[in-house]
């Protein structure tokens, strides 16, 4: 990671002299030897774990007493160079990296494959866009935002790598990496110091349980948000200070009488040519997140038009640029993920009571004791992190500091619960996008000053405290779901084995849910690793005798070619999530493998694949054919693109006039201001126009 440098000492505060005497080395070197020791003692231990003594409380239930010690040494090591008098970057820097293998690393360090099943999946994307050159429309959602699927394809091929298993293995540790590397550019112009930036960037790392850093375009468009405002903040911010907006009342009107200082400041002063080589960076980044994921680019909008509104950014028509382009990307190459559904796709819009009552509550398993004191613990972590957030920044407005960019980066995630419950993970997403903000002003409440106190001991001692709780209760939530959520080998080995046996034409899965009713869902598995077209799953509630196994031999009779999958994952996820008893798996691959109907077609401790000793008549149904993407058509579409084109690109010529520095009432940018309104307005109406035909 970049090392985040000391600031200058606040006017408000006469910095500490420095002593007279240089200072010793004992404590660095001490530091140093309890680091390397702490690291040694917590991987050595794992060699010896077996995940499948695992209870209801996942991976911790098996760490070794010893690798639990030594991560609450690594913990307070960090501290300790913290209350050193003077920063100490290289071993910050080692400290801060060893956290991020400690805590993200340990999963692929114990596990054989990438987690969790989703990751295969998209591993599936990216063989099918590889091998076929377009996405997939109507198969999955997914494929209308490809970017992230097509560039790894493209990357990979060209770098002649054929397997991605290691890649995905390890990626939560690069995304993590990744993610410290773009966090510098915001904490290079927090007005702080340098334990405060510090810790805001160990707090990234420890309190990010959520999950999202694995290979997915969710992580990687996190990464690219990141990038988004760190250079927003570096180059765009205006030069001055001016007073800020604040409430006569309240809370947070408190903490002094006059002038605040600013919580950032600009950093370099970049000239025209170099910001608007950056701003045409800024749009290339913007615009791969658009192709990629679904959320992130409603985050990026929102932050911008908050540091546009609270006077952090310059770019005043960046928002609507940025609207634009996500509105545009929706309308026409994201039409087969809307066509004929708008009604559904716009109904989560403003219902937040079902919205959070899906994605808090309704989380909360009633099953298992164990995954549920798991989940209510994941709910209590975020409630204490936005609290202590909140203390953060009332303690730095109680030091006079108005910190804008923190209070945008912290709040405006939360719009996004307006949006829709996107399958009921909406307030995790909400949780994983507040962290650059509140990690900064959790750093904050330990660490409000501008300026360093030569040996803060009681922030230090407060400060280390709070980091063995998030550190520690990472552990406990971030593999809390490990049973079900660790991909085995024969896992997927079974459905390698499945596609390599099955005929021509579909391959149909059939597998079972402890639970009434279609889910709508896929079984707890690798699914969908390679030649996803070809898959068609049908679930089977799970009877309470697994001995009972007509309802799997009827369903196999009526699909040709058809195949049943139980795997230890999918058995694990229906004992904790839907009751089934600990025993319901291994009794009904007992009665599969009794059953004179039934002949085995893949065996192993991870899973087992079972077919038909007779065939049905008749062969599978054959691959539909493959849908790419479509703009549609309505009357004013041709129309609305190149209205959209145009719109597209006045408003960047207007912002790059802008950076350029010409004045307001230039020709040029009279012009562009002529032309952007009614081209606005007829892009609206087109794009009206199509969800209203083409949706309904």
């Amino acid at each position: 990671m970049v090392a985040v440098s000391e600031e200058r000492a606040s006017t408000a505060s006469p910095p500490v002299s420095s002593p007279a005497h240089p200072p010793s080395r004992v404590p660095t070197v001490c530091l140093t030897v309890g680091l390397v020791l702490g690291l040694v003692l917590f991987w050595a231990p794992l060699t010896r774990v077996d995940l499948d003594d695992m209870t209801g409380y996942g991976l911790v239930s098996v760490l070794p007493v010893a690798t639990l010690v030594s991560a609450a040494v690594l913990v307070l090591t960090f501290f300790g160079t913290l209350a050193l008098s003077r920063p100490h970057r290289a071993l910050l820097c080692v400290q801060v990296v060893a956290l991020v293998f400690m805590l993200h690393g340990l999963g692929p360090a114990v596990e054989e494959l990438a987690r969790p099943p989703t990751a295969w999946q998209h591993l599936g994307f990216v063989e099918y866009i590889t091998r076929t050159g377009e996405p997939h429309v109507t198969l999955d959602a997914r494929y209308s935002w490809p970017a992230f699927f097509a560039a790894v394809g493209f990357v990979t091929r060209a770098a002649g790598v054929d397997d991605l298993a290691p890649i995905m293995h390890w990626s939560s540790v690069g995304l993590e990496l990744l993610y410290l590397v773009a966090f510098y550019l915001i904490l290079r112009v927090m007005w702080a110091n340098w334990r405060a930036k510090w810790f805001a960037a160990w707090l990234l790392v420890a309190a990010d349980w959520v999950g999202q850093d694995y290979f997915a375009p969710q992580g990687f468009a996190f990464a690219l948000y990141l990038v988004f405002l760190g250079v927003l903040l570096n180059w765009f911010m205006p030069a001055g200070e001016t007073e800020p907006w604040r409430p006569r009342r309240g809370p947070f009107s408190r903490g002094g009488v006059g002038l605040r200082t600013p919580g950032e400041r600009q950093v370099g002063h970049p000239g025209p040519g170099e910001r608007t080589v950056v701003f045409v960076v800024l749009l290339g980044v913007f615009a791969v997140t658009v192709a990629s994921h679904q959320l992130t680019p409603y985050l990026m909008l929102f932050a911008a038009t908050g540091l546009v509104l609270m006077r952090r950014c310059t770019l005043r028509g960046l928002p609507l640029l940025m609207g634009v382009v996500i509105a545009a990307w929706l309308s026409y190459m994201a039409k087969a993920y809307w066509e004929g559904q708008t009604e559904s796709l716009f109904s989560g819009i403003g219902n937040l009571a079902d919205t959070l009552g899906m994605s808090v509550g309704g989380r909360v398993t009633r099953e298992s004791p164990e995954l549920a004191t798991i989940q209510r613990t994941r709910i209590l972590i975020a409630v204490a992190v936005v609290s202590l957030a909140f203390c953060g920044l009332y303690r730095r407005r109680r030091w006079r500091f108005d910190d804008r960019v923190a209070m945008v980066l912290l709040f405006v995630p939360f719009l996004a619960i307006g949006l829709q419950n996107y399958g009921g993970e909406i307030t995790l997403r909400v949780y994983f996008f507040i962290l650059p903000g509140a990690c900064l002003l959790m750093a904050y409440l330990f660490f409000p000053t501008a300026f360093a106190i030569a040996r803060p001991v009681r922030a230090v001692t407060a400060a280390a405290v709070c980091g063995l709780l998030i550190a520690g209760s990472f552990l406990f939530v971030r593999f809390g779901n490990e049973n079900f959520e660790r991909v085995r080998a024969g896992e997927v080995e079974a459905f390698e084995t499945i596609l390599r046996t099955a005929p021509q034409g579909r391959v149909n899965l059939v597998w079972q849910v402890g639970r009434r009713g279609p889910v709508g869902a896929f079984p707890q598995a690798p699914w969908g690793l390679a030649a996803q077209e070809r898959w068609n799953y049908t679930e089977l509630q799970a009877p309470s005798r697994p001995e009972d196994v007509r309802p799997i031999v009827e369903a196999l009779r009526q699909r040709p070619g058809g195949v049943f999958l139980t795997t230890r994952g999918n058995e694990s996820y229906n004992h904790y999530t839907y009751g089934l008893s600990a025993d319901h798996g291994r009794r009904l691959v007992k009665a599969l493998s009794a059953s004179r109907d039934l002949r085995p077609v893949f065996r192993h401790k991870d899973a087992d694949v079972f077919a038909l000793r007779t065939p049905p008549p008749g062969a599978p149904p054959p691959v539909p054919p493959a849908t790419g993407f479509s703009v549609g058509k309505t009357t004013w579409t041709q129309v609305g693109v190149l209205a959209t084109l145009l719109l597209v690109i006045s408003l960047t010529a207007r912002e790059i006039a802008r950076l350029r520095g010409r004045p307001s009432r230039h020709p040029a940018l009279q012009g562009l201001g002529y032309s952007v309104w009614p081209l606005l307005a007829l892009y609206v109406i087109v794009v009206f126009e199509r969800f209203h035909i083409l949706g309904s």
